[in-house]
């Protein structure tokens, strides 16, 4: 069925103040009046200036592709097409649909996943010179050529496939949500996660670490603590420090749940780390175990940034080539949990191997007690 669009100015009942410019929607004998973000004086109805004129050009091109896109879908109702387009995000392009789509994210607590889908936006945005694309000109050309892009400008071969992944998500859901039609514009474009060097320091520096005097340094000395937890934690990732709560707590155990896989992990409580709780229980919040979150900022990624860059200053006080970041402490505990003679089995899939599955196979058969063990050996650190 067709939509009829018509341009209505409605007058402001206030005198001398401008008025604004509608859309009037038909569809189906239906009437929808939509506000735009235009306003104007009566006089220059007949006459809008110029950028009036460029913007209202502009929104009625993108919500007559919207229309276009829902009638390929199927039928629709008026107030289902204008709700779409107040939203500004099924409109048929694509920029406006990542920041629905994050936005979803964020509301759902997935904030890392948010966070990449707005740097791949940013990404493909400076490919595409600020311009934004419709969702049905994205094609496979289209996505080899960007795929060269990155690579000409030397971006590592994991961070293409990160922005690939987003954007192949994002497409997909528009796919989904019969707002494109699928041309799988990201066959042969590089997906998957190319091994990469790891990021282990060797034990003497996890010694000049620990034994580092940061009396006068309140919040770097919080820092290395935080390190050292998550190395003596078997590589706790910093997330999963964060939430930690006192009632993770259990009979010498801290048992808890990884936020990337769900998997219950319980690690015995070593001197070590009940010596880094009990320095800091009148710190945390609330009943979190840990003072990582503050009543101000409970955002685990920004939280996350301003450890890194504490450990990027406690490295460059130990002259270190490369610097710390909370990453190193779990592939440390797996390189020197393989130096040790540790099994392979015992060593998880999140330190760095890469078949999780049979990882924690062995883990449970091997028992709770040989994990301990070989936990308490590694982080001896004599």
């Amino acid at each position: 069925m067709n939509t009829s669009i018509k341009l209505k100015f409605i007058s402001s009942k206030v005198k001398g103040k401008e008025g604004v410019i509608c859309l009037q929607l038909i569809h189906n004998r239906k009437i929808k009046l939509m506000r735009t973000r235009f306003h104007l004086h009566p006089h220059e109805w007949k006459n809008p200036p110029e950028h009036i004129k460029t913007g209202m050009e502009t929104e009625l091109k993108q919500i007559v592709d919207l229309i276009r896109l829902l009638g390929m879908r199927g039928d629709y109702t008026v107030e289902e097409l204008a709700n779409l387009y107040a939203n500004n995000s099924f409109n048929g392009y694509l920029f406006p649909f990542i920041d629905y789509i994050v936005k979803d994210l964020t509301n759902n607590n997935r904030r890392k996943t948010a966070s990449i889908c707005v740097t791949a936006k940013k990404s493909f945005e400076r490919f595409l010179c600020g311009q934004d694309i419709l969702l049905d000109n994205i094609d496979n050309d289209l996505m080899r050529k960007y795929e060269s892009h990155l690579k000409t400008a030397g971006v590592m071969k994991n961070t293409i496939s990160c922005y690939m992944r987003a954007l192949r998500s994002v497409y997909n859901q528009a796919v989904k949500r019969g707002l494109a039609i699928q041309k799988n514009p990201f066959a042969s474009i590089f997906t998957r996660i190319d091994k990469t060097v790891k990021r282990a320091v060797n034990e003497e520096v996890i010694i000049r670490l620990k034994t580092m005097d940061l009396s006068t340094h309140n919040e770097l000395e919080l820092t290395r603590d935080l390190f050292m937890f998550s190395f003596y934690m078997r590589g706790m990732s910093f997330v999963d420090m964060a939430n930690l709560r006192k009632s993770n707590v259990k009979n010498d155990y801290i048992i808890y749940a990884r936020s990337k896989t769900k998997q219950t992990l319980t690690v015995k409580i070593e001197d070590c780390m009940q010596e880094i709780i009990t320095r800091y229980e009148q710190q945390a919040i609330d009943d979190y175990l840990l003072p990582i979150y503050t009543a101000q900022n409970r955002d685990n990624t920004s939280q996350l940034r301003n450890h890194n860059k504490r450990l990027k200053r406690i490295s460059e006080m130990l002259k270190l080539e490369k610097p710390l970041s909370s990453y190193v402490s779990r592939h440390t505990w797996a390189t020197l949990a393989l130096r040790k003679g540790v099994p392979v089995e015992v060593i998880s899939e999140s330190m760095g191997h890469e078949n999780e599955t049979t990882t924690r196979i062995y883990l449970a058969s091997l028992g709770q007690s040989v994990v301990d063990k070989a936990n308490a050996e590694i982080i001896k650190l004599k």
